[in-house]
């Protein structure tokens, strides 16, 4: 039988082996390719599990022994630097000063020569008195008159150069405020509040920390350790943790990682009110007082006055002996009860010890920065006090506050108390 090879099934067979041919190539091409790059891959892995197993070990020699990884490591380049100034941070000269009442004329009057700001006698008197009961102050009042520039004018005028932190409206712990360790570089991000808080250590320079828009972000929750330490009475507990550890080479005042809060050291915080910011709590208006600049006051042509170095410790001499020198003690006392009983009477509401202390700190200081009596006992509870009617029901509130007044007049007179009574008839406006 002759085949032609030309014939429909010669040429079917013939395209049929061609197929399979190309068809085999094709598979021993892809099954080599594949061998490769899985040779490749299990490289890969090989050398990841032996970088993974020597970061491992360099983790848990670094959790025995920080220093095992370097041992000249330094985590604390900005302290270690203010370590090498001591000396230069030390060599400050200061001046005596003696009279609460001068020294609050002499700063009105440099804030007016030196700088143009005008404040009110009273607002400065308060200001005085403020630092001098707590180490917190919170400076309210509209933009513009005024809040900022205080602090910066008084750091000013007593030779000592004020830190502001912008605060930011994410911070919500501890270390936006004093930085942090970084386990990837073995470096400490030190924060301006860090540097500072360790400067004021070497001196009894007094040092203004202002956290400018305070209420951008919740105080209560990136201030709570400093709430709770500033009330410490006994000053060596004042300690802030700073690191959990203690390495060689860290800054000498770093005591097992701890820093001490001097008590040179005040917080200053100004507060804007409006939809961009938090409510200030009970908790944090409480352990501060409180300065309201609610306007401007008018210019006046200051006296020529130059700086007056006052030293921490001769600011609280200054207030031990206003506490000391203050007569009328038993009269106060009975003020504070009189109106805590008005307030239970009338609104339900009350105070405890630590504003009963801060009210017998702060009025006795008032006096000898040259006001009287019934304006700081007025102030204080204007400010203080009275504020805690913007958490009850207003309705209740506005029907209280007539009767309220009368009472008023009646126990300190008609001429008294009118910074609480005009807050009372603007709340009544408001609400």
């Amino acid at each position: 039988m002759n085949i032609s090879f030309t014939s429909p099934i010669v040429v079917f067979i013939f395209a049929l082996v061609i197929f399979l041919l190309i068809g085999i190539i094709a598979v021993l091409i892809i099954v080599r390719e594949y061998k490769n790059t899985n040779t490749v891959l299990i490289k890969e892995n090989r050398s990841k599990r032996s970088l993974n197993i020597g970061q491992e070990a360099i983790r848990k020699a670094s959790e025995k022994d920080p220093t095992s990884v370097n041992k000249n490591l330094e985590r604390f380049a900005e302290l270690l630097i203010l370590d090498n100034e001591a000396e230069k941070i030390k060599s400050v000269t200061y001046d005596k000063v003696s009279d609460l009442e001068k020294f609050t004329n002499d700063f009105r009057n440099y804030c007016a020569s030196k700088k143009g700001l005008f404040y009110t006698i009273d607002d400065l008197r308060a200001f005085i008195s403020n630092l001098a009961t707590t180490k917190i102050m919170i400076l309210q009042g509209m933009s513009g008159t005024g809040k900022t520039s205080i602090a910066l004018a008084f750091e000013d005028f007593i030779g000592n150069q004020t830190t502001v932190i912008a605060v930011q409206p994410m911070w919500k712990e501890r270390s936006d405020l004093i930085g942090y360790f970084n386990e990837f570089t073995k470096k400490f991000n030190e924060t301006p509040l860090l540097k500072e808080l360790y400067r004021s250590n070497f001196t009894d320079q007094i040092f203004i920390i202002v956290l400018d828009e305070v209420n951008i972000a919740r105080i209560e929750y990136y201030f709570a350790e400093f709430l709770s330490l500033l009330e410490y009475p006994n000053i060596n507990q004042r300690t802030l943790e700073i690191t959990n550890d203690s390495w060689p080479k860290d800054p000498k005042l770093l005591k097992d990682g701890r820093l001490q809060i001097k008590p040179n050291v005040y917080f200053l915080g100004t507060a804007n009110n409006d939809e961009s910011t938090f409510s200030i709590s009970d908790k944090v208006y409480d352990r501060a007082m409180i300065l309201n600049l609610d306007k401007k006051a008018e210019a006046f042509e200051g006296v020529p006055t130059e700086r007056v170095r006052i030293s921490n410790e001769n600011f609280e001499e200054l207030v031990k002996a206003a506490q000391n020198s203050y007569q009328n003690y038993d009269s106060l006392n009975k003020k504070i009860d009189k109106i805590n009983e008005l307030l239970i009477d009338s609104f339900e509401i009350n105070f405890g010890n630590r504003m009963v202390n801060q009210m017998r700190l702060y009025v006795p200081v008032y006096v000898a920065c040259g006001g009287d009596e019934d304006t700081a006992f007025d102030d204080f509870v204007c400010k203080k006090i009275l504020r805690k009617l913007e958490g009850k029901d207003a309705l209740k509130v506005n029907n209280a506050i007539d009767p309220f007044i009368e009472k008023l007049n009646n126990e300190f007179g008609k001429d008294k108390m009118f910074f609480s009574k005009e807050y009372l008839t603007k709340f009544q406006i408001k609400g």
